[in-house]
């Protein structure tokens, strides 16, 4: 029996090994690094507003006291010139304040807090807090209905901010002891993205970025989550349709053991509500080479390249759609490696060379980053939008995030 477990577990190691690199993960394309607030550097001016801004709010609280429903505007002002200043510390302060302020004369629930936590958010991203960003963000998601129908604007574009800002940071955590966490996640936007993409008053616009956001928590899935084999509670759970342990909730080995269906079936609900659409054609593709199975594959390339043939001129690291994006980088000053490598009609990066274009060399960066390309997914090339092509030598710049 020994042996046994031993031989499952190799089993399972090997197949987690074969699992190619999602491209974004790790490695990114160097044009989403851009800082655009680092843009201008704050006018020096701005120091002098500030002090002057405070002392008006001072004064405005003193005559009428410090609950006043006209003083969260002038918070949110006094926020905007210190963020303006560069102190993000206090511009976070005052934000907080007004959004007290908003919800002591507004309610829980009242609509005057939406553009205090736009500027919170904004904040947020700025700086690079996660933890404070997804916070906020979660709670703006609250507010606006928690992805409940009858489905409107803000809401959708609140909830899609929540995902995007809760992967960010579990791209960067184990997930090992996160598994009720994950679940959750899970379970929340994959039933929001099948009441979106059911809804004719809503679907035609939003079916497709809830489905790329959640295709994107599958790649992702795929490739960090550690399946134990040998787990005969896993074995009761995968032989039951509703994926049930005795807690009765999904388990994700289960969940990840059925993934390649789960995404098929993603991909063609969104085919069924936009047709023939070239991203949602090439979404589906790139799904099923992901997962090797390049006839199937190929069949909807051919069809996409008919839609968008410049496209298909030159190889793309998968996924393409949806393509995986960090939302806060670790470092804004990563440097950019200049990567040159060739791609075989079968979609394997071969030959990889890794020179830095804005920084010192760094050995073993540049090591890491030939691996994870070798181990990244690629869909080649075609001709006359039939026939898969190698090609060499093909020219990257991207950066390594991790």
């Amino acid at each position: 029996m020994k042996y046994l477990t031993l031989l499952l577990l190799l089993a399972g190691n090997l197949t987690l090994a074969d699992t190619p690199v999602p491209f974004g993960l790790f490695v990114q394309l160097s044009e989403v690094t851009e800082n655009h607030s680092q843009e201008a550097p704050p006018d020096l001016s701005t120091r002098a507003d500030l002090a002057a801004a405070e002392v008006v709010l001072r004064e405005r609280e003193e005559a009428l006291g410090p609950y006043h429903p006209s003083l969260a505007a002038l918070m949110v002002e006094v926020a905007a010139i210190a963020s303006a200043s560069g102190d993000l510390s206090l511009a976070a302060e005052f934000y907080d304040r007004a959004l007290h302020n908003a919800r002591v004369n507004n309610g829980l629930y009242g609509d005057q807090q939406l553009p205090i936590l736009r500027g919170l958010i904004a904040l947020y991203l700025e700086s690079g807090d996660r933890e404070a960003l997804e916070e906020r963000a979660a709670y703006q998601f609250r507010l606006l209905g928690s992805g409940l129908p009858p489905f409107e604007a803000g809401e959708l574009k609140a909830a899609l901010e929540f995902f995007d800002v809760s992967l960010d940071v579990l791209m960067d955590v184990e997930w090992g002891p996160r598994g009720r966490e994950l679940l959750q996640f899970h379970d929340r936007f994959d039933k929001m993205t099948a009441a979106v993409c059911q809804d004719p008053s809503v679907s035609s616009e939003w079916c497709q970025p809830f489905t790329f956001r959640l295709a994107g928590f599958y790649y992702v899935l795929e490739f960090k989550l550690e399946v134990l084999v040998d787990d005969q509670r896993f074995e009761r759970t995968f032989s039951d349709p509703e994926w049930s342990s005795l807690e009765r909730e999904p388990r994700l080995e289960a969940l990840q053991r059925r993934l390649m269906s789960k995404g098929e079936d993603l991909f063609e609900q969104l085919l069924s509500v936009a047709p023939d659409q070239h991203d949602a054609l090439s979404a589906l593709a790139d799904w099923r080479w992901f997962y090797r199975q390049k006839t199937r594959a190929m069949a909807l390339y051919e069809q996409a390249c008919q839609l968008q043939p410049d496209r298909f001129e030159t190889p793309g690291a998968l996924p393409e759609y949806p393509a995986i994006e960090r939302l806060v980088l670790p470092d804004s000053g990563l440097p950019v490696h200049q990567v040159a490598l060739s791609v075989t009609d079968r979609g394997v990066a071969k030959d990889v060379v890794v020179t830095a274009a804005n920084a010192p060399n760094d050995d073993r960066a540049g090591a890491k980053l030939k691996r994870l390309l070798r181990d990244t997914a690629f869909r080649p090339a075609l001709r006359d939008c039939v026939e898969p092509v190698a090609l060499s030598p093909f020219a990257m710049e991207v950066v390594l995030t991790q």
